[in-house]
């Protein structure tokens, strides 16, 4: 499996891609990291600005859509649900995509099986699990952006095909989210761990009092039977498959509400997604009603 891990700071990859199992499976070939500095062969102008000033006012600085796009687009890692608007529209995104591809992936699954995830690491995205970290292992490509200053412009939701977070807390920037992710997931590839059993008894794993080859001599083939049926994963062929991933409608009622409003930078308008207009007005006390209720279906922008 590839990683490929987009951060303006690749610096601190280097004693952890070289240390323990990590370093001894990129030897074997079992994985490969790349990492793509998006500022020094994607920022903008002289000085390779990737982030600006927030509208709407505010502290720190975004960072913009658009060398993060052509990042994405040069490693064809742009999300199959990116679709522009074919007119100037307001931009009201509030869910993440992560529902909507993971539905996209189970429709292809016998067709055309999708083969890359591009995943944003954000305090705003799902919460990682075991759960998710074994389905990621279905993907021969795993792209992740890590996030730095006071987050993405919010347009970068639309080119990304999951939003995920480590928990109700903040860190400076996605570099150790990246590094988490890569490591729950590379140790459920065969050959990563010496004896493969060792992941599949795991804590939260799927397959945690699943069926057990030695089991079946003092637990029985019925009771193994019902262990089976009462899976977290239902199985078709090779690929394990789980009903429900993300719920969109916990994430709405239990954590929206918890989240900093979404921020925007220049340009203005982007592939026809345009800034919402409250804030551009400057008009200080809509503002804030806007950022206390973005999350609101109903919120008037």
């Amino acid at each position: 499996m590839n990683f490929r891990i987009f951060t303006l700071h690749p610096n601190l990859f280097q004693s952890y891609l070289q240390t323990a199992l990590i370093a001894r499976a990129i030897q074997k070939g079992i994985i490969s990291v790349d990492l793509v500095n998006w500022r020094d062969r994607f920022g903008k102008g002289k000085h390779k600005q990737v982030d600006d000033k927030p509208f709407g006012g505010g502290s720190g600085m975004v960072l913009m859509v658009e060398p993060i796009f052509e990042a994405l687009c040069q490693y064809q890692a742009v999300s199959p649900l990116f679709k522009p608007p074919k007119k100037d529209t307001i931009h009201t995104k509030i869910l993440p995509n992560n529902s909507s591809f993971y539905q996209l992936w189970l429709e292809q699954i016998h067709t055309k099986p999708i083969k890359k995830v591009t995943i944003m690491l954000t305090p705003r995205g799902f919460s990682f699990n075991q759960q998710i970290a074994e389905w990621l292992t279905e993907f021969d490509e795993l792209n992740l952006l890590s996030g730095r200053y006071e987050g993405f412009d919010a347009r970068v939701s639309e080119v990304v095909d999951l939003e995920i977070s480590l928990g109700s807390f903040i860190l400076n920037g996605g570099e150790v989210a990246a590094m988490a992710i890569l490591e729950s997931v590379s140790r459920l590839i065969p050959g990563f761990v010496g004896k493969e059993r060792c992941t599949s008894h795991d804590s939260f794993s799927s397959s945690l009092n699943y069926y057990k080859p030695e089991e079946e001599y003092f637990i029985g083939k019925r009771r193994l039977k019902k262990f089976a049926e009462q899976s977290l994963f239902m199985f078709e062929g090779q690929t394990r498959v789980k009903e429900q991933l993300f719920n969109d409608n916990l994430w709405l009622r239990d954590f929206a509400p918890q989240l900093e409003h979404p921020q925007y930078t220049r340009p203005e308008k982007w592939h026809n997604w345009v800034v919402p207009e409250i804030l551009r007005q400057g008009n200080h006390k809509l503002i804030q009603n806007w950022r206390s209720n973005w999350w609101k279906k109903d919120q008037c922008i």
